[in-house]
Formats: structure tokens, C-alpha cells, sequence
């Protein structure tokens, strides 16, 4: 079964740690500190892991005594392009990103862009996944050869506030006069600290449930299940049955969590999601989170679900594929991917619906995703270029047409009044379930994500290991609950001292 897939998992505790570590000591160097200060040698060297950790730059929290952010509009002069000299040529501008299941997508975006003007030459890079990238890009800051934009995950939102090393895009935004109201709202607010936005939304996405309609209309299972107890009764009936080995694929990944939390209106951390002060601990070990972690225990430890491992080689879509399994909850990024490939399989009747919540949908989904980050070690042309590739690449037409190749979520709300969107959703209708599911639910700190230095480093060293040791070493749920929050609240501490915060 071949498809789009996710971004690779593997690997990922070594290198996190070490983009901790680099950019710490690269904030430090932008603040006046030379790179000797940060404990490396006059020679150099491109490997992070050699950096000692030290003290980072910091952007306020309201009410905090922290640095205040500055967002004036002279560090994003739009309109730079102007009065340049068509004799000097295109400005040249990298344009890092870490999608290897888009390859063609982002080409194809980028080529149009340059196609459509010629002040301005995009040079896509991929650099790996999108861990991959983000280590990519702090090496860099170290190296000088860094790129005019970066594509980075949601997860890296505090990070690259704290690293000082980008230019907030809300700089551009005031300088322009851009409107982003037809912007998602929940997009804008996901990718926004204390008021400002600080990378351009551009891909974003959130979970969905995948389902081979064949096997559950064989079991007896008529609608979709709405709830993680219609997800363990259709499972129930697929085994009963003996339609196959499962009923669900799981695998370790700790963004459904994060979801169902969401979808329950709940805030996983303190200071309101880390949105209204930094936080400092987590709320996961409570009645929620125990019925959470007994659920997926008790699906693995029954034999209703398979644990696949953490996703990195897409098993979770491969034991779908196989017949392995009927149902998978995952990212609506892979939904081109998924689509195109079941119908070359005739034994597959695919069937997309919303994300299952614990019980009642009292909050709504998170926005993940990543967005188009602006180096700030740029010149007035290259930002101006930039800015133009960051507009174009947020058209609602240019939107639509990437909604269509990979089943991210479009960030215009006009891009699904446009006939491209209107066929695709009266054709594919599975390509409107993760927009409805994103605008639909409450507004809240619970369901704008998580804001947090370390976010990627809590999923990869607490929750992982937690949900790993329930599935392959017999751990009880509240142990491994307990223990995640432990460990989490340790990484959350660390990352502030580190910081200064």
C-alpha cells in the first residue's frame, strides 16, 4: 500500500536533545556572547551535541518580567522589491522544509510561485523530516549558512520564539497592512504568542479516523464510531468475527493524546496551555488522562488493537492495507496518500470520519501542522522576497490546490468556496472531515495547543516511553500516566533553568 507518509519518528530523543542544546548556545552568541562563552573550541565544530547548554533569550509572557517581543514593521520592509535594478537579477531565497511525503506538492507550489513573477527565485531544500529539518536549521545558526525561510512544526513554536533567531511575520503582516481575516482564525491563534503571530501558517492538519467500511459493515458495525467506546465495540465485533487479527492499529505517538484532551476541553498544562504564562507542569495525571491510558491499554492487553511501533515506516496505514486491522487514528496529512492507494486495493472501502473523543466533544481539535518561519540574519530584499512567497503560498487558490495533493487543511476559509475545493469535497468527501472538525468546537487555551521550549522532547522522552512501557512491558496505566507527568515536569524544569525562565 503505497502512500504518503508520516514524518519519521526514529532517532528522535538523540537529536532533539541536541537542537536543545544548539540553540542555546547560538541565542546566547546573538545576544553578545561569544561562541568561545558556550564552551566550544576556536575550531569549531558542526555538531551540536559539543555546545554546552547556557542561557537563552527569552520572549515575555504578559505580565511576566521577561524581554519583551519587538514587533516593529522597519524589520520587514515589504516593499524592498520596488526599487530594485532588474539588472541585479531574481533575489535568491532557500527555502528549507521537511515534508519527504509532499516532495512533488512543494515542488510544484514553488515552481508556480516562481513562474508567476520575476523579482523573486524560490530554491526548495529538503532537508529530511520535519525533526530532521529543525536540527538542520539550529546547526545552521552556528555554521552562517542559513536559509531566508524554514518550514517548522507547531512543536517548535517557543523554541523559535525563544532562539531570537526569526523575525516575527507579524512584523510583515503590520508592515503590509495585510488583512488575516480570511485567515482561519484557529490557525492564526495556534501559531501566535502573547498577540503575535510568529511564523506563517501554511500546512496544517489534525487526526482523523481511517476505516475499511467493508470489514466493518461485515461485523455489523453500521456508523463510524464517534467515541473511543464505539472504537472499542467495533473492534470487538471485527475480532468476534474473525474478519481480522484487530480491529485498530496504535501506534506510540503522544499527539492523540494531546487531541483527546483537546476534544475534552482540557488544558494539558499550566499557565492556560502555556499561552497566558510559561508553564511549568503538566495536567495529564488526572482522571481524564487515567481513562485515556486504561483505554489504550486495555485495547492492546484484549487484543482489539495491535501496537505498530511508533509509526516512523507507516505501519499503522500498512496493516490497514493488509487487512491487518479495519480502523487507524492518524494525521490528515496522509489523506491523498491514503485515498489514491485504497482504490487500487479492491478489498478496501475506505471510510474517513472525525477523530473519536473520550465522551462528549465538550472542547475541539487542536491545530498542528507547521508554518513558514523568516531567518533573521536576511537582508531588506531577501525578507521582501520572502514575505511575496509567503502571501502567494497562503492564496486561497494556491491553498486549494494543496488541500486537493495531500489533505492538509486549507488556511483560507474563501479556499472552499472555490470550485476546486466545491468538486473535490462533492467527489472525495472525506477531504472536508478534518476542515469541519478544525472550525467546529470551542475556542479555547484547552484546544490552541500546547506552548512549551521543550514540546517535542516531552512527547519523544515521557510519553513515548510511558505508552511503550504499558504495551510491551505489562506497565499498569497509572504507573505509566504518573511517570509521564514525572518525567515531563523534570524536561519542563530543565528547559526553564536552562532558559532563564
Amino acid at each position: 500500500m503505497l502512500i504518503h507518509p508520516r514524518p519519521s519518528r526514529s532517532d528522535r530523543p538523540r537529536r532533539y536533545r541536541r537542537a536543545l542544546i544548539a540553540v542555546a548556545a547560538v541565542a546566547l552568541a546573538a545576544c553578545g556572547g561569544g561562541v568561545d562563552d558556550a564552551g566550544v573550541d576556536d575550531a569549531g565544530t558542526d555538531d551540536p551535541a559539543a555546545v554546552d547548554q547556557t542561557t537563552t533569550p527569552v520572549i515575555a509572557h504578559e505580565g511576566s518580567d521577561e524581554v519583551d517581543a519587538s514587533v516593529g514593521v522597519e524589520q520587514c520592509p515589504v516593499d524592498a522589491l520596488e526599487g530594485r535594478d532588474g539588472a541585479d537579477g531574481p533575489v535568491e531565497i532557500d527555502f528549507w522544509y521537511g515534508l519527504p511525503g509532499h516532495q512533488e506538492a512543494v515542488n510544484a507550489l514553488v515552481d508556480a510561485y516562481n513562474e508567476s513573477q520575476d523579482q523573486v527565485v524560490v530554491n526548495a531544500v529538503l532537508r529530511g523530516t520535519p525533526d530532521e529539518t529543525l536540527d538542520q536549521y539550529l546547526i545552521s545558526l552556528r555554521s552562517g549558512n542559513r536559509p531566508t525561510m524554514v518550514l517548522l512544526e507547531f512543536l517548535a513554536l517557543q523554541l523559535g520564539v525563544d532562539s531570537g533567531a526569526f523575525i516575527p511575520v507579524q512584523a510583515c503582516v503590520d508592515a503590509a497592512g495585510y488583512a488575516v481575516d480570511d485567515y482561519l482564525d484557529r490557525a492564526i491563534g495556534a501559531f501566535s504568542v502573547d498577540g503575535v503571530l510568529w511564523p506563517m501558517p501554511f500546512n496544517i492538519a489534525n487526526q482523523i479516523l481511517y476505516a475499511n467500511n467493508a470489514m466493518l459493515t461485515e461485523a455489523g458495525v453500521e456508523e463510524l464510531p464517534t467515541t473511543l467506546a464505539e472504537v472499542r465495540a467495533a473492534s470487538q465485533a471485527v475480532v468476534d468475527a474473525g474478519i481480522a487479527p484487530n480491529g485498530l492499529a496504535l501506534t506510540s505517538s503522544p499527539w492523540l493524546i494531546e487531541q483527546l484532551f483537546a476534544l475534552a476541553g482540557a488544558e494539558i498544562s499550566d499557565g492556560a496551555n502555556g499561552r497566558e504564562q510559561r508553564a511549568t507542569e503538566l495536567l495529564i495525571d488526572n482522571d481524564l488522562g487515567l481513562e485515556i491510558f486504561t483505554w489504550l491499554n486495555e485495547m492492546v492487553a484484549d487484543g482489539l488493537a495491535v501496537f505498530v511501533g511508533d509509526g516512523a515506516d507507516i505501519e499503522q496505514y500498512l496493516s490497514l492495507g493488509f487487512g491487518r486491522t479495519a480502523m487507524v487514528m492518524d494525521t490528515s496529512a496522509a489523506l491523498r496518500g491514503v485515498v489514491d492507494a485504497a482504490a487500487t486495493l479492491p478489498a478496501i472501502d475506505l471510510a474517513v470520519g472525525p477523530l473519536p473523543a473520550v465522551g462528549e466533544r465538550a472542547g475541539g481539535m487542536l491545530v498542528s501542522g507547521a508554518g513558514l518561519w523568516l531567518d533573521a540574519d536576511t537582508t531588506a530584499d531577501e525578507r521582501a522576497g520572502a514575505w511575496d512567497f509567503m502571501t502567494f503560498a497562503t492564496r486561497p487558490d494556491i491553498q486549494a490546490r494543496w488541500h486537493a495533493d495531500t489533505g492538509y487543511v486549507p488556511v483560507r476559509t474563501s479556499s472552499i468556496e472555490l470550485d476546486e475545493v466545491v468538486s473535490l469535497w462533492a467527489t472525495e468527501p472525506e477531504f472536508r472531515v478534518a476542515y469541519d472538525q478544525m472550525v467546529d468546537g470551542v475556542e479555547s487555551s484547552a484546544t490552541a495547543g500546547l506552548v512549551i521550549g521543550n514540546h517535542a522532547q516531552i512527547r519523544i522522552d515521557a510519553f513515548m516511553p510511558a505508552l511503550e512501557s504499558m504495551y510491551l512491558q505489562g506497565v499498569d496505566p497509572q504507573t505509566a500516566l504518573s511517570r509521564a507527568q514525572a518525567d515531563a515536569e523534570a524536561m519542563i524544569a530543565d528547559y526553564n533553568r536552562r532558559t532563564g525562565n
